[in-house]
């Protein structure tokens, strides 16, 4: 039977491979932005709301089944059981207090964050396999290009859209038009100039091999992360202003680009032969042993390994339809908690600390 063998050090440096981390997970990501764009004008987002219900109910799940298969509750108690007890009793304190603006302001401005915090986790996932921020320079820009386009496109939404997010009155923090213009600004300056930066510092042909990445390199995958969160952030929030179903646009890649993530890294715990390919793998460029695994037996590991990845995200997609079905009123705000609760897990279980338990 034929064999093939591959190196941990270079499996590593990509969730799957070049070609699918690309189109799913970096800047190939934005040709589907613009395509879901392309729907809205020409649509509406009838096709785009039922893919996010079902998207966004698998995300949700996926968190979830990280947290049970690789047993967080065991060593981190505080993080995984505690705060979201809190997080849910403070949510239906809140629903039950009529203070619904405050919840939607709430889920307005943790969906922000969490968004773009996805972004940095994945393009830090691709910036540690290179070896890390090719100096104190590129980590500041690298981090600027993250959080000022998150900045901008927030205020720019809450200044233009002030009254409503997704049809429901919140608190908006409006910096007024100066302001807004001015973090724009800076935002669009600080891009340009990390891309500038990149372009000095990038060799592509060079990524054939992992040992010859550490510390020389920006990661193109980085690069390309940040590409797509630029565009996915600069459009949604100032397009979402005057049309919602925008704001649903960046809604439906954050979910793809999640369950991809952690897909890949569910997949990461596979034992080839023996030899368990895990997240610290991820980090860890000194392997230097190859594993070899028949080539023959890969569809079927494949397919036992989306199975076991679906269960939850498949749970948790069965419970919304029944939770819909049922319309208990006391089920309504425990729906609200579950997302608060998985944008504090996602914060806390993607850590690298976590991946090396």
């Amino acid at each position: 039977m034929p064999l093939k063998t591959c190196s941990l050090s270079e499996r590593s440096l990509w969730l799957f491979s070049r070609r699918a981390d690309f189109w799913l997970a970096c800047g190939g990501a934005s040709v589907g932005l613009l395509a879901a764009m392309a729907i809205v004008f020409l649509r509406g987002d009838r096709e785009l709301d039922a893919v996010d219900f079902v998207l966004s109910e698998f995300h949700l799940g996926a968190t979830y089944g990280a947290i049970i298969q690789r047993r967080l509750w065991r060593d981190r108690r505080i993080d995984v059981l505690l705060i979201p007890l809190v997080i849910l009793a403070l949510t239906y304190a809140l629903s039950m207090s009529g203070q619904a603006i405050l919840l939607t302001s709430i889920a307005m401005y943790t969906a922000v964050w969490h968004r773009g915090r996805q972004s940095l986790g994945v393009a830090r996932f691709y910036q540690r396999g290179s070896g890390g921020p090719v100096s104190q320079a590129h980590n500041i820009l690298f981090r600027g290009a993250i959080y000022l386009p998150m900045l901008a496109a927030t205020l720019a939404y809450t200044h233009l859209a002030s009254t409503d997010y997704e049809g429901k009155p919140y608190l908006a923090l409006d910096g007024g038009a100066e302001i807004t213009s001015l973090i724009g600004f800076a935002a669009v300056c600080w891009v340009i100039a990390y891309f500038v930066f990149t372009l000095f510092q990038t060799d592509n042909g060079r990524l054939s091999r992992a040992d010859q990445t550490r510390g020389l390199l920006v990661h193109p995958g980085e690069y390309w992360v940040v590409l797509a969160h630029v565009i996915a952030f600069g459009s949604a929030y100032a397009l979402g202003a005057s049309n919602a179903s925008f704001v649903l646009v960046l809604a439906v890649h954050h979910e793809v680009q999640y369950l991809y993530f952690t897909y890949a890294m569910a997949r990461r715990q596979v034992p080839y032969n023996g030899v368990t390919e895990t997240a610290s793998d991820v980090s860890t460029k000194s392997l230097s042993f190859k594993s070899s695994y028949n080539a023959g037996d890969l569809p079927r590991r494949e397919l036992k390994s989306a199975a076991s990845f679906l269960l939850w995200p498949v749970v948790g997609f069965v419970g919304a339809i029944v939770g819909g079905w049922l319309q208990l009123k006391w089920l309504a705000p425990l729906g609200l908690g579950g997302l608060f609760c998985h944008y504090w897990l996602d914060g806390r279980i993607w850590i690298r600390r976590s991946f090396l338990r």
